[in-house]
């Protein structure tokens, strides 16, 4: 049987990387020449796959760069933040302290303080630090292993990436202050922070007297080209050995787009269900699976809401003509004006179901917006 071609769900890696070369080249200049980076991106527009594709390039060459990292959402509490950049620090190849005949020890001895290290089959290192760990110990370390990116710079470019950084401040209040103030004394490292909550890293990074405010070029991911889009879809397919006409191509974009993920999850539907060729039959079918897959949580997102943005919700999905914010519209969904679609909109948006698209509402998740259309086959508006 044929491996289905395309991928969606998790970050994407090599034959199934496209359409970010300007963005790649932008970050990457600012990565080797020490510029602090905010990339900034919607959910599922690629971002994590585009540092993976950075870090990827970044460790080429005879000397490749020191790059620390660590996905700041998916640390549960300030230790394992820090145990996750020790270990990323630990393994920077060709550190400096891996010339020494024991390299842990070495490494350790730059810590100001220790973590617990213990061993696996294959002898490789894991570090931890308690639970408790107090933010004044965990600033130290951080301090550290800033330091030890500094001392690697002249050699090679020198880099901090913390994905997912909207969620930094759960871990300490003060630890913006203390990523800017590490920046500032450490200039030659690049600190490139990336996130998907845009009201949150605009408080962080990008708004006025937000605590980064000024220190970082901006790189912002939108939309691949339509174009590029279709181009990739049809390459894929025909690797798969299913080809996909143009007309397909353009369907798929048009039922699932602006969002790569959920483009290609349309795509690997289609994939799935058509005959030796992918045609339009087949996107509306994988369009119809994707929606079937996840009607339990759609369901249960669409009960979970009051009764005001479910009417909301089903209008967008249908794309009413009206302003989403004019008199016409508030009277088409039951609410008292403007203002009540306001409050709404930003409820939603603040869950992440809704999201801003050419400055107008719309449902995030496609799939979700193809539940609620009446087409979908239920009665969803009260």
């Amino acid at each position: 049987m044929t491996a289905n071609p395309f991928h969606y769900g998790t970050p994407v890696e090599g034959v199934r990387f496209t359409g970010r070369e300007r963005e790649l080249e932008a970050l990457l200049s600012r990565m080797r020449n020490g510029v602090n980076v905010v990339l900034l991106s919607p959910r599922r527009y690629g971002k994590t796959s585009l540092l993976l594709r950075a870090e990827a390039e970044l460790r080429r060459g005879v000397r490749p760069a020191a790059l620390v990292k660590a996905n700041v959402l998916r640390s549960r509490d300030l230790a394992t933040l820090v145990a996750q950049l020790t270990a990323s620090a630990y393994h920077v190849p060709g550190g400096r302290w891996h010339r020494a005949r024991q390299a842990v020890p070495e490494f350790l001895r730059r810590l100001r303080l220790r973590p617990t290290v213990t061993f696996d089959d294959q002898g490789k290192p894991a570090f931890a630090f308690e639970a408790d760990l107090a933010s004044p110990d965990a600033d130290d370390v951080i301090a550290d292993l800033y330091g030890l990116l500094d001392e690697e710079v002249g050699s090679r470019p020198a880099v901090l990436v913390l994905d997912e950084f909207q969620a930094i401040t759960a871990h300490g209040a003060h630890l913006p202050d203390l990523l800017k103030a590490l920046a500032d004394a450490h200039p030659r490292v690049s600190l490139v922070v990336a996130g998907s909550r845009r009201h949150l890293m605009e408080r962080l990074v990008t708004a006025e007297g937000a605590p980064l405010y000024g220190m970082a070029q901006k790189v912002a991911l939108g939309p691949i080209p339509d174009e590029v889009m279709a181009a990739f879809l049809r390459e894929r397919a025909a690797a798969g050995a299913r080809p996909m006409g143009e007309d397909a191509a353009r369907l798929t974009l048009a039922l699932a787009g602006p969002v790569p993920n959920d483009i290609q999850h349309l795509a690997y539907e289609a994939f799935e269900l058509a005959g030796r060729r992918i045609d339009g039959a087949a996107v509306l079918r994988g369009l119809d699976q994707a929606v079937a897959h996840e009607a339990s949580a759609y369901a249960e997102i669409f009960a979970g809401r009051p009764p005001g943005q479910r009417r909301v919700l089903v209008a967008l999905a249908a794309g009413l003509a009206q302003p989403v914010f004019s008199a016409a519209f508030a009277r088409a969904v039951g609410l008292a004006g403007s203002n009540s679609v306001k409050r709404a909109v930003d409820a939603l948006e603040a869950e992440e179901i809704v999201t801003l698209r050419d400055g107008r509402p719309a449902v995030a998740d496609p799939f979700f917006a193809a539940w609620l259309r009446p087409a979908a086959g239920h009665e969803p508006v009260d």
